[in-house]
């Protein structure tokens, strides 16, 4: 509608102000360039300083998955920009999800907090809107509706995911399958000292107990295993 205005007004002055014969059409002629001033500052003033728009925050939170389901761990990958202070995030928000999604770099702030209770990514989006319809009407044509003025991913991550960079993450991979061997018999024998040290405890654990101390044994082995490689990597 202010383009329509501007282009009106422009053009009513300049009709007027060329055939103005009389006091009146010189008149309103002043007028229609006033119109025009004024639809031109508002355009300027949207445009420059947002009149007629107002700020909006969206917040999305959505459950986090590993960023690489092949691994024996939960991962969130990241790939360093330039020097490594910048990063862009590679996530998965559910399983059946074939391709990475990835953070942004325009006016786009990621953060990471590894001890959480939940493993998830939180969304914080703050862009500009119209402040009503008015205003829609209005600039509908000149202003961007909706246009970014930052984002901020914080990822929330528990004790037993790694954030790893893709390096690193091919590095621990290749690490693993190197240890594989190795690290099976020593799984073995942890596991097979917890259960013989739960029996020793209690002599009458039936049989889903013992299966259920093997498998907490064997997480924690895992989990220490991949720790002490994740430790040579970086």
């Amino acid at each position: 509608m202010i383009l329509l205005i501007t282009v009106l007004s422009v053009v009513a002055f300049a009709f007027t102000n060329i055939f103005a014969k009389k006091t009146w059409q010189t008149f309103l002629s002043v007028i229609f360039a006033g119109v025009f001033i004024l639809s031109l500052g508002l355009i300027v003033a949207n445009d420059q300083y947002h009149y007629g728009m107002k700020k909006e925050t969206v917040t999305t939170t959505k459950t986090l998955k590993s960023s690489s389901p092949n691994s024996p761990v939960n991962m969130l990958l990241y790939q360093p920009l330039g020097n490594g202070t910048e990063k862009i995030y590679l996530y998965k928000t559910n399983e059946s999800q074939k391709k990475l999604s990835q953070t942004g770099t325009d006016k786009v702030t990621n953060k990471v907090n590894e001890h959480a209770a939940n493993n998830q990514i939180v969304t914080k989006k703050i862009r500009w809107v119209y402040q009503n319809d008015t205003m829609k009407t209005l600039f509908g044509l000149t202003s961007k509706n909706k246009e970014k003025i930052k984002e901020i991913n914080t990822f929330d991550v528990s004790d037993n995911w790694l954030v790893l960079s893709t390096t690193q993450a091919k590095k621990l991979a290749k690490q693993v399958e190197e240890n594989q061997a190795n690290m099976q018999t020593e799984a073995q024998a942890f596991v097979t000292d917890r259960i013989k040290t739960a029996l020793m405890a209690n002599p009458s654990l039936t049989a889903d107990q013992q299966k259920q101390i093997q498998a907490e044994a064997t997480a924690e082995y895992q989990q220490q295993a991949i720790a002490k490689l994740v430790t040579e990597i970086k």
